[in-house]
């Protein structure tokens, strides 16, 4: 069985160790959190329900430990970041186009807005980019 991502951190007090040695405050608390809680993810240290048999002369119990639901978390976040997804597409309509952005770093912007030309050029050489990408073109 795979070690769990949390396992890398408690081995040997690897992240204990490790903060120990960080100058104070220089680790954001964000940062302490997230890992606090991909440590106690699935563990009783997140809380638990517990499940028992209903049958009168079973003693069987099941231990169903909580999860953190960080998006930190390698379970939690993917988890949680495939749910979004759906989520996103349930609300756009079921097309085969895409729409594609072209933003111009403000830096240009003065630029452009002086020479309106540019623009137009900009904006066919940043389509000619994407159709040859689309194309699966490459050098």
């Amino acid at each position: 069985m795979l070690p769990r991502f949390a396992d890398i951190f408690q081995q040997g007090n690897r992240w204990l160790n490790w903060l120990e040695k960080q100058p104070e405050g220089s680790v954001r608390p964000v940062v302490i959190e997230s890992v606090t809680k991909i440590m106690a993810c699935g563990t009783t240290l997140m809380g638990y329900t517990q499940w028992s048999c209903s049958l009168p002369d079973c003693c069987h119990t099941k231990k169903v430990c909580f999860r953190c639901k960080s998006c930190s978390c390698p379970h939690c976040g993917v988890k949680a970041g495939a749910q979004w997804i759906q989520y996103l597409l349930s609300l756009v309509p079921d097309s085969p186009w895409q729409h594609i952005v072209f933003t111009l770093p403000c830096q240009y912007r003065s630029l452009v807005f002086h020479n309106r030309w540019l623009l137009a050029e900009m904006s066919s050489i940043a389509a000619d980019v994407r159709q040859m990408w689309s194309r699966g073109y490459s050098r």
